[in-house]
């Protein structure tokens, strides 16, 4: 069986009936083949946490070799290959764990006693000096679209790693690329709508199909196609993929780097022809702080001082309409914990930050933690030094955290709407005291600054991506609180009301329904000569004094 190599070979595919075998292994390269370049001892993870390479093998353990590794990991086209406990086999693309004193790996191969197989929690990682640098490969330009294929094999999928990092509803090509081009995939393809897959070869019976198959809008951008019920919309990055896939011949002036059995020092890397080898781990931060439902949230920003706290404070509060309304029942109801989070963040500036200066966020988050929030994730890349000649040289390791998506700068509006929420004695609402709890959404200035130059000086926030919500020109101020006014009828029902019905509140549900009907109908009566005067007539007016993030592109 040959693996999928390059454009050449899919352009060759379309031209017969089906791709090439696929199975979760593929035999061992047997030719020769430049030996691959010993990078270190990393950590491989506690039982049932993430390990450090993205693919172990089926091979026996019983007697493993570093080489027998290798050539099965090279035969499978992937970058590295490690091995642990005494001779478990694994293959990835990159590390997603951290680097190690080189003592901690200290097993002896169980076909090889003078080589080394990681340890109880450890791995030895060797990389494939034929790939080019990962760090070269920054944009999803590197990707291009080769055509709408099949994906109903039943000896496997098309790609094999689902990235179920990324959430469904708002999926897109670039979402997907990204997250391929970030664990060093050649291969991505979107799926259904809503799925993304990498791998670093096609399946079998994967077939070319008619494009007009692949016809489901993409959930996060309905202008994208992403596949379609069983169809693969493939794309293929040729320059993450070897320049000397098994087959080619070697430089037979090199040799195969190992570890010793025991070091108290990492080992050199010593070669004819190989450069050394450099480390680099980036860090990115989760992009979901807290969780509800089918919602999550955008990050606050940090702060240090009470102005800075007010506007994350703001920024939080803005978004407690978006998590009722895309949460889901009964998930929905979690978002009364989640607008407690943020009253506690309004707490923590007034109290702790109460003489100007303050400890920023960790402080706050480490006192009152979000809930489900998405942990930093972990890459270590690497790759040959930017050096042509060397003889013995150390291991390098250098660290980046990259900034949290959303990155381009936008102003926060304080959370003080337009719109009035209505008071009614005999259900009892007023003022910070809705119906169950469940707040008029915020009408204010437009944080988004075409928009906002192109007249729309007004926003109703409702979801966490601000240019998703719908923004107003002055003269449209009573249109505005009517959409505010239905939203929170909306969530009033679906959250509040189907929650009494379901004995989640003690209101019954008749009276619930009554009171919901009631406040919307007094919402539209106290609003419907709604100005605006006075506010937002800069674009600097009613913003806090400080910057948060806006959604990434």
């Amino acid at each position: 069986m040959v693996a999928i190599k390059s454009l050449a070979a899919i352009a060759a595919l379309s031209l017969i009936n089906s791709a090439q075998a696929w199975y979760h292994d593929l035999p061992s390269c047997l030719a020769p083949f430049d030996p691959f370049v010993y990078t270190g001892c990393y950590d491989n993870g506690q039982p049932g946490q993430k390990e450090a390479l993205s693919l172990r093998t089926d091979l026996d353990q019983q007697n493993m070799t570093v080489e027998g590794c290798v050539a099965h990991c090279k035969g499978n086209d992937y970058r590295l290959a490690g091995l642990s406990y005494y001779g478990v086999c694994y293959c990835g693309q990159t590390v997603s764990t951290a680097l190690l004193p080189e003592d901690q790996c200290s097993f002896p191969c169980s076909g090889n006693s003078s080589e080394t197989c990681g340890g109880d929690t450890q791995i030895n990682i060797w990389m494939d000096p034929t790939f080019p640098p990962l760090q070269d490969q920054v944009s999803l330009t590197e990707y291009v679209p080769v055509g709408c294929w099949s994906d109903d094999s039943s000896e496997g999928k098309a790609l094999y790693y689902r990235q179920d990092s990324l959430t469904a509803d708002t999926m897109t090509t670039e979402a997907c690329l990204q997250s391929c081009l970030a664990g060093g995939f050649p291969f991505a393809g979107t799926e259904y709508g809503s799925e993304c897959y990498c791998g670093v070869v096609v399946g079998n019976g994967t077939d070319l199909a008619e494009a007009a198959t692949c016809n489901m809008p993409c959930n996060g951008n309905s202008d994208q196609i992403c596949g379609g019920p069983a169809r693969l919309s493939l794309y293929v990055a040729k320059d993450l993929q070897s320049l000397e896939p098994c087959g080619t011949p070697p430089d037979t002036s090199s040799t195969i780097t190992t570890p010793p059995v025991t070091s108290t020092t990492p080992p050199p890397t010593s070669t004819t022809s190989s450069a050394p080898v450099c480390t680099t781990t980036t860090v990115t931060p989760g992009t979901c702080e807290y969780k509800v439902g089918k919602w999550c949230s955008n990050p606050i920003p940090d702060w240090h001082n009470k102005k800075g706290c007010l506007v994350s404070w703001s920024q939080c509060l803005l978004q407690s309409t978006s998590c009722f309304l895309k949460a889901g029942f009964p998930e929905a109801l979690q978002c009364f914990q989640y607008a407690e989070w943020c009253g506690k963040l309004d707490l923590y500036c007034l109290t702790a930050c109460a003489n100007g200066e303050c400890a920023g966020k960790s402080a706050f988050v480490q006192k009152s933690p979000p809930k489900g929030s998405s942990p930093p994730v972990t890459h270590t890349s690497t790759y040959p030094c930017p050096t042509t000649i060397t003889t013995t040289t150390k291991a390098t390791t250098t660290t980046t955290t990259k900034t949290a998506s959303p990155t381009s700068s936008c102003p926060v509006p304080t959370p003080t709407g337009i719109c009035t929420q209505p008071t009614n004695k005999k259900y009892g609402y007023g003022p910070g005291h809705p119906v169950g709890g469940i707040e008029l959404p915020i009408v204010t200035c437009n944080n988004i600054k075409h928009d906002w130059d192109a007249g729309n000086v007004f926003k109703m926030y409702s979801d966490k991506d601000s240019r998703k919500c719908p923004s107003y020109p002055r003269p449209k101020c009573p249109g505005a609180c009517v959409d505010a006014c239905k939203a929170q009828f909306q969530q009033c029902e679906t959250v509040y009301s189907e929650g009494c019905k379901a004995g989640r509140f003690t209101e019954d549900y008749k009276n619930a329904d009554a009171a919901c009907k009631a406040q919307y109908s007094d919402c539209l009566v106290v609003n419907k000569d709604v100005k605006g005067t006075g506010h937002c007539t800069t674009w600097t007016d009613g913003w806090h004094i400080g910057m948060s993030t806006c959604p990434r592109n």
